[in-house]
């Protein structure tokens, strides 16, 4: 039986992976919805990293900031370095591309730029995590 942590921590990755599944059915077909698109990119990458986090025992505060969880992750590992530019591309559209006069209309371009870093984000915290847990979001 998992643990309460294991368990907490595969509910963040459920969650991050819906948002990453949403990114990508959001951008397909002739009318992409690019700023929502880019919204659910940037949540996978947040619930990623909160993952890794709650694996590590690293309170975090309430926050969309992609910039302040991964000096978060920093004080764990180094590697996390490899992040600062996702994390700072991916921030604002936590909450600009939800409102009208944020950001207007973002393109097929960034969106999908976001969905890519998004991806990458959610590769390397799997990478971070034990395999008995990363292996649940890998495919067969």
């Amino acid at each position: 039986m998992a643990d309460f942590k294991s368990l907490a921590v595969t509910s963040w990755l459920e969650k991050a992976y819906q948002d990453l599944l949403a990114a990508e059915r959001l951008l397909m077909g002739s009318f992409p919805l690019t700023d929502i698109a880019s919204f659910h990119a940037q949540q996978a990458a947040e619930k990623a990293i909160k993952a890794y986090l709650t694996w590590y025992d690293t309170v975090f505060p309430k926050t969309h900031s992609l910039v302040a969880l991964v000096a978060l992750c920093l004080q764990v590992e180094d590697d996390f370095d490899a992040l600062r530019a996702a994390a700072v591309t991916l921030t604002p559209y936590a909450v600009a591309s939800r409102y009208p006069g944020d950001v207007a209309n973002l393109s097929l371009a960034d969106a999908q730029q976001a969905l890519a870093l998004a991806r990458h984000v959610w590769q390397f915290v799997l990478s971070k995590l034990p395999s008995e847990i990363a292996k649940q979001f890998s495919p067969d």
